[in-house]
């Protein structure tokens, strides 16, 4: 995996040393999307990404408010976002409703709605997936 991501400028730190349960991370991607839209809930997962595979953050409620925030994120929608039991229920559905769509590894890539590949790959799978839908 280091030098997978290497080759895309990803440098796998592996400081983090445990497995975070992602849900609260994916909460608050569906409160960003929800509230600030698609490239701010982009620019959030980046730092959620950078923060957990790089600088060795745990993803725990704090860290995830703080890394929103960092991102120009309300903390305090963040942190109700996190405790909307309504919100959790959403996207924990969204959740086994993928997983059982999706057979495969993480992460899993749909393009243009179909099921594409999965697990990591380097940047010249994904050019030839597009050069064949272009």
């Amino acid at each position: 995996m280091k030098e997978a991501g290497k080759s895309v400028g990803i440098d796998f730190t592996g400081l983090t040393d445990r497995s975070p349960n992602t849900l609260n991370a994916h909460i608050v991607l569906d409160y960003v999307l929800e509230e600030y839209g698609s490239e701010k809930q982009n620019e959030v997962q980046e730092r959620l990404f950078k923060g957990y595979f790089t600088d060795g953050i745990y993803p725990d409620k704090n860290a995830l408010t703080k890394m929103a925030e960092e991102c120009g994120v309300d903390a305090n929608g963040v942190k109700e976002a996190l405790d909307d039991d309504g919100r959790r229920y959403k996207v924990t559905s969204a959740v086994q409703e993928n997983a059982q769509e999706v057979v495969g590894g993480v992460p899993f890539f749909v393009i243009n709605g179909r099921p594409a590949f999965s697990g990591a790959r380097d940047a010249s799978t994904f050019h030839q997936v597009f050069d064949m839908l272009l």
